[in-house]
C-alpha cells in the first residue's frame, strides 16, 4: 500500500547526487547542475540542487535554484556598487576574495530543515511545506543517506491516488 511508503524507498541516494564543495564558485555549481539534465522522449530530466560537502567530504548544506536566484542578486548588488562609490564594497565581505560567490556563501545548512528515511512520505510533504523547499536531505540518524524532491513526492501520492 503507497499510505505505507517510506522517504527511503523514493528518495534519490546520496551517491547519485550531483555533489560540489563548499568552497565552489556558484558559476561552477550551475554548470554541474546543468550538465545533470538530459532530454529523454521530449521530457527535461535532472536535479534542481547539489549537496555541499566539506574538504573531508562531510555533507553540510544544500544548494537549490532558490539558492542560486540569492547569488544573481548579491551579484546585482555587487555590480551596482562597482558602477557607483567602491568605498560601499566595505560593507560586502563575502565579495572580498577576487569577487567571487562560493556555495558555501549561499547554501541551506543540513541542519536546518531535513527529513529521516523512515518518515512517511505525508511527513515529507508537510515538511516541504511548512519550510518552504523543494529538496530535502534525507536523513539515517545524524548521517545523509539522500534527497528527496518534490517531484518523487508527486509521483509516491500520484501512486497512492491510482
Amino acid at each position: 500500500m503507497y499510505g505505507n511508503k517510506k522517504i527511503r524507498d523514493i528518495m534519490v541516494p546520496v551517491g547519485e547526487y550531483p555533489v560540489v564543495h563548499e568552497d565552489t564558485p556558484v558559476s561552477a555549481a550551475v554548470r554541474i547542475m546543468r550538465e545533470s539534465f538530459h532530454r529523454k522522449d521530449g521530457t527535461w530530466y535532472g536535479f534542481q540542487s547539489v549537496l555541499v560537502v566539506k574538504g573531508n567530504g562531510r555533507p553540510v548544506g544544500i544548494l537549490t535554484l532558490r539558492g542560486f536566484l540569492k547569488a544573481f542578486k548579491y551579484r546585482a548588488i555587487q555590480e551596482h556598487l562597482l558602477k557607483g562609490d567602491p568605498e560601499g564594497l566595505f560593507f560586502l565581505p563575502r565579495f572580498y576574495n577576487g569577487l567571487e560567490i562560493l556555495t558555501r556563501d549561499i547554501m541551506r545548512p543540513l541542519n536546518l530543515i531535513t527529513v529521516q528515511a523512515g518518515s512517511d512520505i505525508f511527513e515529507a510533504i508537510a515538511v516541504m511545506v511548512k519550510g518552504g523547499v523543494n529538496s530535502l536531505p534525507v536523513m539515517s540518524g545524524r548521517e545523509l543517506v539522500g534527497v528527496v524532491r518534490t517531484i518523487d513526492l508527486f509521483w509516491a501520492v500520484g501512486e497512492f491516488l491510482d
